[in-house]
C-alpha cells in the first residue's frame, strides 16, 4: 500500500490510528442535551451502508445525492461513498423541486439520500422526471399509507450488521485503500452562482486532501477543539473547512440547529472555533452597537463604551495596560456570552468588513479572514494567526500558485484547482487555461504579498459616463450602517449609481425612536421623509471618500427580503444581480425618471 497517496481513505486510515476512535466526535442537541457519535460507530455505519450499496446493485464511480441539513447521517453517508468509491452529489436543502430535478438529471443520479418529509415530498414531486434514479433512502422514519414509492429507511439498514473491532476495521479499510487513486473523482458539488445554469464542479481525493494538509499550518487544529457548525455541508466550504478538517485532525463538532440557536448553543457547547461567514459576525457586532446604545446612562454604560472604543483603538496591541484592564471590565463579559472560550473565527464567503474583524480580535477573538471558491477546494488564501491584515484574504496556502492577470483577474494553480465541470468541456476549457483557474474576481497583492479581492469581474460595470465602477466596494461601506440589512448597487451604463436596500425593520424601528418619529403602520417606516432624509445622510457620511461618479445619488427601501428561497440568493447567501435587477427593474427605472 502507497501510504503517501493523497486521498481522503488515507486521512481516515491516519486519523484512526492516531486518535482514539471510541471518543465521540460528533454531537446532536436532543432534548436532555446533546446525543455523542465516536468515529468507531461512524466507520461500522459506514461500511455497514457501503456493503448495503453493492447489494443494491450498485456500481462503482455512481452519483450519490444528499439532500439534507447536517446531522450524523450525512456524514456516515458521505464516509461510505468515499469507502464505496461512489460520488456525492450534495445538494441545498433550501433548493426547489425544479432545481433538485435539474442536479439529478444532469448528474444521473442512481440514488438520492433525504433527510426530512419536505425534502421526500420534493423528491416525489418530480419521481417520474428523473429516468435515472433507481432508490430513495430516507433518513427520518416516515409513515404514510399514500405514498406508492418504495422508500429505503436508513435506519433499518444497520439491524442486521456485525460491528467490526478497530483492527478489523483498519484492515477492510486499508484493502480499500489500495485500490482507491489520488485523481479518483470524489465528488460533484453543483454551484448556483449569481447568473446562469448551475454548474458541477468536480473536485477529486487529491483536490480536497491538498487542501486540508495545508490547514494546520494555519489554525493549528488538536483534538482539544469544539467546533460549533451551522452552515450547511451542501457548501465545499464547511464541508472542509468544519467537517472534514475536524474529522480527519480529532476535533469535536456540534451541531446548531439553526442559525437562529447559535447565541443559545454557543454558552451550551462553548466552542473554541467557528466557521462562519461575514455576515454573522456582522449581525452580532450591530446586536453590541444597539445594546450599548440601549443601555440607560450611568457608569455601566460609560464602562462599556470605553470598553469599545479600547477595543477598536488597542485591538493590535494587548500588552498594554489599558487593554488589561479593559478585558477584565468588559471584553471578558462579551466573551462569556460566547461561551468563554472563543478562540477564533474562520471568515469565508464573503468580504468581511475590516471594523468588525478590528472589533473581534480587539475583545480577543480572533477573526481570519480567508478566501476561496468551489473549483479551488475552497480556500486559496488565508491570513495567518501570527500575520494578520484586515482588509486582505492572506497568504496563498502552501502548494498554491496565484497570480493577477493583464485585467487584474485573479489566477489559480495547484492541486486544489478542481477536474472541470460535469458534462460541460467547453466552460472548462473557458475556466481552466494552462493549468491556470480563472477565477472571475479580480485582485490585488499588497507589499508584503497578500492578496486582497476588490470585486468580481462580472460584477464590475461602466456608467454611461464611461467610468468602471466596483459595486461590492460600495456595498461592504454602505452595509455598515446598522438598519442595513441587504444592499445592491446598480448603475451598469447608468447616468449615476442607486441602490435597492433591504432594511432591517428592527434597527429601522430604533432609528425612528431615535428621530423621534410616530410609526402608526410598519410600512411608514419605508416611507417616512424624516427617516428618508436621515438615510441619505449617512449614506452620504460613509461614502464621503468615493469619487463622485461612484456615489450613491438615490436609493429605494425594499419591504420584502432577499432570500434563497425567493431566489434572490444563492445557498450561500450571495445576491444574484440580474435576477434582482430584473425583479425590480420598474423601480430601478423610477429612480432614473423612466416609466
Amino acid at each position: 500500500m502507497n501510504i503517501h497517496k493523497k486521498t481522503l481513505v488515507q486521512l481516515l486510515i491516519d486519523s484512526m490510528k492516531k486518535f482514539d476512535v471510541m471518543q465521540d466526535i460528533l454531537f446532536t442537541k436532543k432534548e436532555n442535551g446533546y446525543e455523542g457519535m465516536n468515529r468507531f460507530e461512524i466507520v461500522n455505519y459506514s461500511l455497514c451502508l457501503k456493503d448495503y450499496l453493492e447489494k443494491l446493485g450498485l456500481r462503482k464511480n455512481s452519483n450519490l445525492a444528499i439532500i439534507s441539513e447536517n446531522r450524523v447521517e450525512w456524514v456516515i453517508t458521505d464516509v461510505a461513498c468515499i469507502l464505496s468509491q461512489n460520488r456525492t452529489v450534495p445538494i441545498y436543502p433550501s433548493l426547489t423541486a425544479e432545481s433538485i430535478k435539474y442536479i439529478l438529471n444532469d448528474c444521473e443520479a442512481e440514488i438520492v439520500f433525504v433527510s426530512t418529509g419536505m425534502q421526500l415530498d420534493k423528491i416525489l414531486s418530480i419521481r417520474g422526471e428523473c429516468p435515472a434514479l433507481k432508490y430513495i433512502i430516507s433518513f427520518n422514519s416516515f409513515e404514510r399509507a399514500n405514498i406508492k414509492e418504495k422508500i429505503i429507511s436508513f435506519q433499518n439498514i444497520f439491524c442486521d450488521n456485525k460491528k467490526l473491532s478497530k483492527s478489523e476495521l483498519l484492515e477492510r479499510i486499508e484493502m480499500i485503500s489500495d485500490n482507491v487513486n489520488d485523481d479518483d473523482l470524489l465528488t460533484i458539488i453543483y454551484t448556483s452562482g449569481t447568473t446562469g445554469v448551475p454548474k458541477g464542479v468536480m473536485l477529486s481525493h487529491k483536490n480536497i486532501y491538498s487542501n486540508l494538509i495545508s490547514f494546520p499550518e494555519v489554525l493549528h487544529i488538536d483534538e482539544k477543539e469544539v467546533f460549533l457548525s451551522y452552515l450547511p455541508y451542501s457548501h465545499i466550504y464547511e464541508r472542509t473547512a468544519g467537517y472534514y478538517l475536524p474529522f480527519f485532525w480529532g476535533s469535536k463538532v456540534y451541531y446548531a440547529q439553526s442559525i437562529d440557536t447559535i447565541g443559545s448553543q454557543m454558552l451550551e457547547v462553548r466552542p473554541t472555533i467557528v466557521i462562519t461567514v461575514p455576515r454573522l459576525l456582522d449581525k452580532i457586532y450591530n446586536k453590541l452597537m444597539k445594546n450599548a446604545y440601549e443601555m440607560p446612562d450611568g457608569y455601566k454604560k460609560k464602562i462599556f463604551n470605553w470598553g469599545i472604543s479600547v477595543a477598536r483603538s488597542h485591538w493590535h496591541n494587548k500588552d498594554s495596560v489599558k487593554w488589561k484592564l479593559a478585558d477584565k471590565l468588559v471584553f471578558s463579559k462579551i466573551r462569556e456570552k460566547t461561551g468563554g472560550r472563543l478562540q477564533l473565527f474562520a471568515s469565508g464567503g464573503g468580504a468581511l468588513n475590516r471594523t468588525v474583524g478590528e472589533f473581534f480580535e480587539g475583545i480577543g477573538i480572533m477573526t481570519l479572514e480567508g478566501y476561496g471558491l468551489t473549483e479551488t477546494s475552497p480556500v486559496v488564501a488565508v491570513n495567518r494567526l501570527d500575520s494578520n491584515k484586515y482588509g486582505t484574504v492572506g497568504y496563498p496556502m502552501r502548494g498554491v500558485k496565484v497570480k493577477i492577470a493583464e485585467d487584474g483577474e485573479i489566477l489559480v494553480k495547484g492541486d486544489i484547482v478542481m477536474k472541470g465541470y460535469f458534462n460541460q468541456p467547453e466552460q472548462s476549457a473557458e475556466a481552466l487555461v494552462d493549468g491556470w483557474f480563472h477565477t472571475g474576481d479580480i485582485g490585488e497583492f499588497d507589499e508584503l504579498g497578500r492578496l486582497k479581492i476588490t470585486d468580481r469581474k462580472k460584477s464590475l460595470f461602466k456608467s454611461s459616463g464611461g467610468k468602471y465602477i466596483a459595486p461590492t466596494h460600495i456595498e461592504e461601506m454602505v452595509s455598515f450602517l446598522p438598519y442595513v440589512d441587504q444592499i445592491i448597487v446598480i448603475g451598469n451604463e447608468r447616468m449615476y449609481v442607486t441602490a435597492l436596500i433591504v432594511p432591517d425593520v428592527i434597527e429601522l424601528k430604533s432609528l425612528a425612536k431615535r428621530l423621534n418619529v410616530n410609526i402608526e403602520f410598519e410600512s411608514d417606516l419605508f416611507t417616512s421623509p424624516v427617516i428618508l432624509k436621515q438615510i441619505e445622510k449617512d449614506i452620504n457620511e460613509v461614502q464621503k471618500n468615493l469619487a463622485s461618479f461612484e456615489k450613491i445619488r438615490k436609493f429605494n427601501l425594499l419591504q420584502t427580503p432577499f432570500t434563497i428561497e425567493g431566489g434572490e440568493l444563492t445557498p450561500s447567501l450571495k445576491i444574484k444581480r440580474k435576477l434582482v435587477e430584473e425583479k425590480y427593474k420598474h423601480i430601478i427605472d423610477n429612480m432614473y425618471h423612466k416609466i
